[in-house]
């Protein structure tokens, strides 16, 4: 049972390790390091706990954990891996509302009065109308000019 709880933990903590090394995101790389030191002591951990001889005739006890070993892979570093993903989730949850404040101020400034704020399907790639401010009744999006 401590083995199986130790390798969910560890493929976890690969997940993590590689995803904030290798894309770009918000978090600082520096805890892709604190996610590998903590990837190599659950991975000495889950090695110590299949190291450990099997007797079949000795009973033990229902403890979750018999050994140092057990303790640190299915204690320590999981409540340490659950410390490094709420900094990882603050960090995304912090950039995720800069973005918003960002965006909400870009389109405050684009709501003015006669701006030319892309609109339709085409507004990323710049073949959508524009908002013209026109009152006198026609359409009021032309197409933008290129």
């Amino acid at each position: 049972m401590a083995s199986t709880l130790a390798s969910i933990d560890l493929l976890l903590l690969i997940v993590v390790a590689l995803s904030v090394a290798l894309l770009s995101t918000p978090v600082p790389r520096g805890w892709a390091l604190v996610a590998l030191a903590l990837l190599s002591v659950q991975t000495f951990a889950l090695h110590q706990i299949d190291l450990q001889p099997f007797a079949p005739g000795i009973h033990q006890s229902n403890a979750l954990v018999h050994t140092t070993a057990e303790a640190v892979g299915v204690l320590v570093v999981p409540a340490l891996t659950s410390a490094l993903l709420t900094i990882v989730f603050f960090h995304c949850a912090r950039a995720y509302a800069q973005a918003r404040r960002r965006l909400a101020a870009a389109m405050a400034r684009a709501q003015a009065i006669g701006s030319d704020m892309p609109t339709g399907w085409g507004a990323a790639g710049g073949t959508g109308s524009c908002i013209t401010g026109s009152s006198i009744g026609d359409s009021a999006t032309s197409p933008r000019a290129a």
